[in-house]
């Protein structure tokens, strides 16, 4: 999203482009998107490889790319994201997993039996969906995929540090650009963090908000950005 906004300097008027926000998607352990300025087509990769929790919030921070139309990619190394805020999906929730300690196994082998569990459950879930939509929640609201134990994160909004658009080969002000991550994984491994993302967002800034809980999933979260 982009707005050219005019500025008066000296009786003349200068346009200064400014980037609002990146629409993204998973791909592996990276977010991988794009977006148009001038007519013409950038893309912008960030790969998270550390996740921390704190102040009550999420923060991510990785290598960002941005490749401008030319085929000519600039990096920055060590970029925060801060999670501002969610959007609920709708239709299957992905695998919940329960965090590991230091130093246990989290290899392909778990991650599989884990997945056939997933599918059993997601079967059976499936079948009891209607029966859930009319069960009454204590507030008196029925429980529908965006609510009880059938909703999860389906959009996170990231915010970026302050970002040099020179430095990246972006002609404009990157001091405020939204990063906006659409949770649809393809790959095996996105679907993994698609759950863990999802219990740590539950566990820092849910409703029963687990300090504990939350410092085991990043830790798990960080195991799989690192490896």
């Amino acid at each position: 999203m982009l707005l050219n906004q005019a500025k008066k300097r000296g009786g003349r008027r200068a346009s200064v482009r400014k980037l609002y926000s990146v629409p993204a998607w998973m791909s592996e352990r990276a977010f991988a998107g794009g977006f148009d300025l001038a007519g013409s087509g950038y893309k912008l990769t960030f790969a998270p490889s550390e996740a921390v929790a704190s102040g009550g919030e999420l923060h991510l921070r990785g290598r960002l790319t941005v490749t401008d139309p030319r085929g000519r990619a600039r990096t920055r190394d060590s970029v925060r994201v801060t999670l501002d805020s969610i959007q609920g999906g709708i239709g299957a929730p992905p695998l919940r997993r329960r965090a590991v300690s230091p130093g246990a196994q989290t290899g392909n082998e778990a991650t599989s039996q884990q997945k056939q569990q997933a599918a059993g459950e997601n079967e059976k879930r499936a079948g009891e969906k209607q029966e859930e939509r009319a069960e009454a929640r204590p507030g008196g609201l029925p429980v529908t995929e965006s609510t009880g134990p059938t909703s999860f994160t389906g959009v996170m909004y990231f915010h970026f540090e302050p970002l040099d658009g020179r430095a990246l080969g972006v002609p404009a002000d990157l001091g405020r650009v939204q990063l906006n991550l659409r949770l649809a994984p393809l790959d095996a491994t996105a679907r993994v963090l698609h759950g863990l993302y999802a219990a740590a967002v539950d566990a820092i800034q849910g409703e029963q908000a687990d300090a504990g809980q939350a410092a085991d999933i990043i830790r798990e979260l960080n195991q799989l950005l690192g490896s």
